[in-house]
């Protein structure tokens, strides 16, 4: 609400004389075991919903507990499109990433994305590719647990900006932070869009700590995805290595700008 009343003070005439959507927002506080069935979420792949938040790639069986969901998938949209650009966007989420006791290692990591449709994961997208598809047209901030080579990560404790491709720039570890992405402590994140100055930022903390800027980069999303996407998480685990991916709470909204917000950037929202 407080984003809305800023918006709404700080763009009186581009709002009350050039018509745009209505706002879209949205909250889940935390989730339940109907969570996947009563509209409001298209889970895919692995996700399962549990009391308290959503599992996105499964968690091992009480009958078999040592067998890891290995090369698992999941993701997990809002049901309804919403506004990518131009707009005001900002999210922000709760999530925890375990490793699984007895364990030597873990994989792979999980990621918000802005997606182009509704459909499901691939098989391909397992591993190092964390539910998203390469090459595809889409956006995604990932937060990644296992350094992959190929992808040119900087270490098993990042998180980056992937446009089109999964080689995320910029990637930034978050070792400087204190911040450690599999220490199965909730942890936070706000990512923020400036649909004037064409910036995404990106903040983390654990939760109940003071939010970092951990990312700033400008991204033009009219040259990026389509005006209209479907928001969500993804997530995967590998062949070899698995962990818990989990998604407590649920914040989103997006407020429309006027076309003429796609030329401008001489205003900028406070954060």
């Amino acid at each position: 609400m407080i984003f809305l009343l800023l918006l709404s003070i700080f763009l009186p005439s581009a709002s009350s004389s050039i018509p745009v959507d209505p706002p879209v927002s949205f909250s889940f506080s935390s989730f339940n075991p109907k969570s996947c069935s009563d509209g409001s979420l298209i889970c895919m792949g692995a996700v399962t919903p549990s009391y308290g938040y959503l599992s996105l790639t499964s968690d091992p069986s009480p009958e078999s507990p040592d067998q890891l969901p290995l090369k698992k998938v999941g993701r997990v949209l809002y049901s309804q499109p919403v506004t990518a650009w131009p707009a005001m966007i900002s999210t922000t989420f709760t999530i925890r990433i375990s490793p699984y006791p007895n364990t030597t290692d873990s994989a792979d990591g999980m990621t918000f994305v802005f997606a182009t449709d509704t459909s499901p994961p691939t098989e391909n997208s397992a591993g190092g590719n964390l539910g998203l598809s390469n090459g595809v047209s889409q956006l995604a901030v990932e937060l990644d647990t296992y350094k992959n080579d190929y992808w040119s990560d900087p270490d098993a404790n990042h998180m980056g900006i992937d446009i089109a491709n999964l080689t995320s720039n910029p990637a930034k570890s978050l070792d400087s932070s204190g911040i450690d992405l599999k220490s199965g402590r909730p942890i936070q994140v706000h990512i923020y869009y400036d649909g004037w100055t064409k910036i995404l930022y990106v903040y983390v903390a654990y939760a109940g700590n003071p939010l970092q800027k951990l990312i700033e980069r400008p991204i033009p999303l009219s040259e990026t995805i389509p005006s209209s996407v479907y928001v969500g998480f993804t997530a995967s685990t590998g062949p070899d290595f698995s962990e818990s991916h989990q998604v407590l709470d649920w914040t989103f909204t997006t407020f429309p700008l006027p076309s003429s917000s796609l030329e401008e950037q001489n205003l900028a929202m406070p954060i």
